[in-house]
Protein backbone atom coordinates (compact mmCIF):
# COMPACT_ATOMS: atom_id res chain seq x y z
CA UNK A 1 0.00 0.00 0.00
CA UNK A 2 2.75 2.41 0.95
CA UNK A 3 4.62 1.67 -2.30
CA UNK A 4 1.53 2.46 -4.37
CA UNK A 5 1.11 5.81 -2.62
CA UNK A 6 4.77 6.67 -3.22
CA UNK A 7 4.51 5.72 -6.89
CA UNK A 8 1.31 7.76 -7.29
CA UNK A 9 2.93 10.77 -5.62
CA UNK A 10 6.03 10.48 -7.78
CA UNK A 11 3.87 10.14 -10.89
CA UNK A 12 1.86 13.23 -9.90
CA UNK A 13 5.05 15.26 -9.44
CA UNK A 14 6.43 14.14 -12.81
CA UNK A 15 3.16 14.96 -14.58
CA UNK A 16 3.01 18.36 -12.90
CA UNK A 17 6.53 19.16 -14.13
CA UNK A 18 5.78 17.97 -17.66
CA UNK A 19 2.44 19.77 -17.95
CA UNK A 20 3.83 23.05 -16.62
CA UNK A 21 3.37 25.84 -19.18
CA UNK A 22 6.52 27.25 -20.72
CA UNK A 23 7.74 30.48 -19.20
CA UNK A 24 7.57 33.37 -21.61
CA UNK A 25 10.74 35.26 -22.33
CA UNK A 26 10.75 38.78 -20.95
CA UNK A 27 9.88 41.40 -23.54
CA UNK A 28 12.70 43.38 -25.09
CA UNK A 29 13.12 46.84 -23.61
CA UNK A 30 14.34 49.16 -26.32
CA UNK A 31 16.75 51.98 -25.50
CA UNK A 32 15.67 55.58 -25.56
CA UNK A 33 18.00 56.94 -28.24
CA UNK A 34 17.59 60.69 -27.69
CA UNK A 35 21.13 61.13 -26.33
CA UNK A 36 22.65 59.06 -29.13
CA UNK A 37 20.71 60.99 -31.77
CA UNK A 38 21.96 64.32 -30.36
CA UNK A 39 25.57 63.44 -31.24
CA UNK A 40 26.06 63.92 -34.99
CA UNK A 41 26.95 60.65 -36.72
CA UNK A 42 26.81 58.59 -33.53
CA UNK A 43 24.00 56.28 -34.63
CA UNK A 44 25.80 55.55 -37.89
CA UNK A 45 29.07 54.97 -35.99
CA UNK A 46 27.29 52.45 -33.76
CA UNK A 47 25.92 50.65 -36.82
CA UNK A 48 29.45 50.40 -38.20
CA UNK A 49 30.76 49.31 -34.80
CA UNK A 50 28.26 46.45 -34.84
CA UNK A 51 30.12 45.29 -37.98
CA UNK A 52 33.50 45.73 -36.22
CA UNK A 53 34.40 49.04 -37.84
CA UNK A 54 35.30 51.23 -34.87
CA UNK A 55 36.95 54.11 -36.74
CA UNK A 56 34.04 56.52 -36.42
CA UNK A 57 33.35 56.13 -32.70
CA UNK A 58 34.04 59.33 -30.81
CA UNK A 59 34.31 60.14 -27.14
CA UNK A 60 31.04 62.10 -27.33
CA UNK A 61 29.27 59.17 -28.95
CA UNK A 62 30.52 56.76 -26.30
CA UNK A 63 29.44 59.15 -23.55
CA UNK A 64 25.97 59.15 -25.10
CA UNK A 65 26.03 55.35 -25.11
CA UNK A 66 26.91 55.31 -21.40
CA UNK A 67 24.15 57.83 -20.69
CA UNK A 68 21.54 55.69 -22.46
CA UNK A 69 19.23 54.04 -19.98
CA UNK A 70 18.27 51.50 -18.83
CA UNK A 71 21.57 49.67 -18.80
CA UNK A 72 19.81 46.46 -19.85
CA UNK A 73 18.00 47.91 -22.87
CA UNK A 74 18.37 46.80 -26.48
CA UNK A 75 19.42 49.05 -29.36
CA UNK A 76 17.90 48.39 -32.77
CA UNK A 77 20.87 48.74 -35.10
CA UNK A 78 19.30 47.41 -38.29
CA UNK A 79 15.87 45.92 -39.03
CA UNK A 80 17.02 42.44 -38.17
CA UNK A 81 19.84 43.26 -35.72
CA UNK A 82 19.01 44.19 -32.15
CA UNK A 83 21.87 44.23 -29.64
CA UNK A 84 22.07 44.99 -25.92
CA UNK A 85 23.47 48.43 -25.10
CA UNK A 86 26.09 46.63 -22.98
CA UNK A 87 27.71 45.42 -26.22
CA UNK A 88 28.28 49.01 -27.30
CA UNK A 89 29.46 49.99 -23.84
CA UNK A 90 32.07 47.23 -24.03
CA UNK A 91 33.10 48.38 -27.50
CA UNK A 92 33.48 51.96 -26.24
CA UNK A 93 35.50 50.82 -23.25
CA UNK A 94 37.86 48.80 -25.42
CA UNK A 95 38.23 51.15 -28.41
CA UNK A 96 37.89 54.66 -27.01
CA UNK A 97 40.08 54.70 -23.90
CA UNK A 98 39.20 58.27 -22.88
CA UNK A 99 35.63 57.10 -22.29
CA UNK A 100 36.59 54.44 -19.79
CA UNK A 101 38.67 56.87 -17.78
CA UNK A 102 36.18 59.74 -17.63
CA UNK A 103 32.57 58.77 -18.33
CA UNK A 104 31.21 62.15 -17.28
CA UNK A 105 27.86 63.06 -18.78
Amino acid sequence: MQTKVMIALLLAIILALIARPAEAAPPLVYCVTKRIERVPGCYDALRLAADRDYRWLSVDCCRAVYATLPATCFLKVFRDLILPISVFRDICTNTVPATAQSPSF
